[in-house]
């Protein structure tokens, strides 16, 4: 895993070897194992490596001199190796082991459509020298980041974290209150949009070329509705298969492979399939809240049953520290109450493992959220549950807000930023049914906007890459398209994974009621520490976000949840605590 940073342009003279060097620097927990720089005439390149694969022969960027092109790739490519044997195959000579010289021959070989090739986490940029072209390319589910900008001579800077456009000293920050808003809807910022008017993203799937000075952007993959004829028995065995196929790809590593192991369906088949691919026994992690309710005892359970070699922490209320640690890395405002213990665990894994597996994308792919058995019969027609229940996606949507559009217009010093670009228009415009648009919704907005953004920021900045099987696009095509009544009823979610580990672990484990990774947030917040936290930041002084919010509407809430106990407000002073954080770590960089 790496940070990378590209700078391309007419002027990229501009840019002193010091401006580079910052950028990288800035993103140094990303990679620290090894540093380079390539320069072409129009082109900057750079990286900073975290070595998992050809530890001593993936140095970036790597140059390819016979056709003049180079890259700078942050990622893994599960499928290198048979990609490599095709190419080589058809002629193409490589002089390392590594992923990165698989996707240079790629693009060599099939030009724009190499990511159609790829089967992994990527996010990379190639100069083509000879044409004179910048291509870009994010993998399909948004894991890896990659944030765009123009300076003010229209060269265009990219880099993996939006610190290190920055860190360059040609870009400053424009906030714009329309993604503020939406923050204060979702808790995080939409993946397709981010917190600063001049800074975009390059969205999941999508590939870009950047050519005489304007940059083209297009999706190359979207996951899409098929009708499938299959039995329940034929599709369990196939998701099976698809499953132990991807834990399978994510085990290819120089480097141990341990698994973080909450106790709960997915983390604990990952772990067990982990297992039976590793000779010794894999390393798994568990993170608990001291003094509540936590899942500990079932992770234990689970490592007894897979003999793995666990090791077990506990988040404290006392890290007030640790929370403004996690916030100053994200860049941007985000406020999943797991982040912070997420980053702690991730530390914690770290000293012992540089790669850890993950659960992440199992509730999105097979309905695993409490709102897909909320009515009574996932299979009536879409009409008639609309007719009986009401829209559920309209419900579902009231439900997520943390807060609804009235709160925000009485929120906001100018309520004219109050919108709901919060919904893509993907979303917006399809004709998909209530409970089908909720999954898409799931899979599209939340699963890359808040819990890779939260994966990816909080093993990188510990320098730990986490790898998530079940965001195989394989199996997502697969599992996507099965129907609804496989994967969730008016009893029970995620039908067909937890049939598939109740064949490793006994059923008062598999379906006993799924609690969660979330903080208790409502104890914290009544904790001295972070009220007087909050005290401080927010309620005593003439806090950033009294710029943009009205203080007597803020201080309201904060009154409401700690003068007259009412717990509720606990999530929406959550949000505005940690936005308030943001601006007082990240204000520098802002106009």
């Amino acid at each position: 895993m790496c940070g990378i940073i590209s700078i391309t342009g007419e002027k990229v003279t501009d840019y002193k070897n010091t401006d580079v060097d910052k950028a990288l620097l800035s993103l140094k927990k990303r990679g620290p194992d090894d540093c380079g720089i390539l320069k072409f005439p129009k082109c900057i390149l750079g990286q900073t490596r975290l070595s998992i694969v050809d530890l001593n022969g993936g140095h970036q960027p790597m140059r390819d001199n016979k056709k003049n092109i180079a890259i700078t790739f942050n990622g893994e490519i599960y499928n290198y190796r048979e990609l490599k044997k095709d190419l080589m195959e058809k002629g193409h000579l490589f002089s390392t082991n590594s992923d990165t010289e698989v996707i240079l021959k790629s693009y060599i070989e099939y030009g724009l459509e190499c990511p159609k090739h790829l089967d992994g986490m990527f996010a990379f940029v190639i100069w083509d020298e000879e044409k004179q072209v910048l291509f870009i390319t994010r993998d399909r589910f948004g894991k890896k980041p990659l944030y765009y900008a123009f300076d003010e001579n229209k060269n265009l800077i990219l880099a993996s974290e939006i610190k290190a456009i920055f860190e360059t000293g040609k870009v400053m920050g424009i906030v714009d209150n329309k993604t503020i808003d939406n923050y204060l809807t979702l808790m995080y910022v939409p993946p397709w949009k981010t917190v600063y008017e001049n800074i975009k993203i390059i969205p999941p799937a999508s590939c870009a070329i950047f050519e005489k000075g304007e940059i083209k952007i297009k999706k190359y993959w979207r996951l899409e509705k098929k009708t499938i004829d299959i039995t329940y028995s034929e599709a369990r065995e196939k998701v099976k298969k698809l499953i132990v196929d991807s834990v399978k790809k994510r085990m290819v590593a120089d480097v141990e492979i341990g698994s973080f192991l909450s106790g709960g369906v997915d983390s604990t088949l990952v772990s067990i399939l982990a297992q039976s691919f590793s000779k010794s026994p894999i390393k798994t992690f568990s993170i608990g809240y001291q003094n509540y309710i936590n899942e500990l005892p079932y992770a234990q359970k689970a490592a007894e049953k897979i003999s793995s070699e666990h090791y077990t922490m506990e988040a404290k209320s006392d890290m007030v520290s640790e929370l403004h640690e996690v916030i100053q890395y994200l860049d941007e405002p985000h406020a999943d109450s797991s982040d912070f213990p997420q980053a702690i665990l991730s530390k914690f894994t770290s000293q012992k493992v540089k790669v850890a597996l993950s659960g992440d994308g199992a509730d999105e792919l097979f309905l695993g959220y409490g709102w897909y058995t909320k009515h009574q019969n996932l299979s009536y027609r879409a009409h008639f549950i609309e007719k009986i229940l009401g829209n559920p996606f309209s419900g579902f949507i009231k439900n997520i807000q943390i807060f609804s559009t009235q709160d925000r217009k009485k929120l906001w010093v100018n309520n004219c930023v109050v919108n709901d670009g919060y919904l893509s228009s993907e979303i917006k415009n399809s004709k998909l049914s209530p409970v089908d648009k909720i999954n898409l919704f799931d899979i599209t907005t939340y699963l890359p906007g808040q819990l890779l953004t939260k994966s990816d920021r909080t093993g990188m900045m510990n320098s730990l890459e986490i790898r998530s099987p079940f965001l195989d696009y394989k199996l997502a095509e697969f599992v996507y398209n099965l129907p609804t009544s496989f994967k969730a009823n008016k009893n029970e979610n995620k039908i067909i994974l937890k049939n598939i580990l109740s064949e490793y672990m006994p059923k008062e484990f598999v379906y006993r009621r799924k609690q969660g990774f979330g903080a208790p947030v409502k104890n914290w917040l009544k904790e001295d520490n972070f009220k007087k936290d909050i005290h401080e930041k927010i309620y005593a002084n003439d806090a950033n976000i009294f710029k943009i919010l009205k203080k007597e509407a803020v201080k309201g809430i904060i009154d409401e949840f700690y003068k007259k106990n009412k717990d509720h407000y606990a999530y929406k002073i959550w949000v505005l605590y940690c936005l308030e954080l943001w601006f007082i770590k990240h204000k520098k960089y802002h106009i």
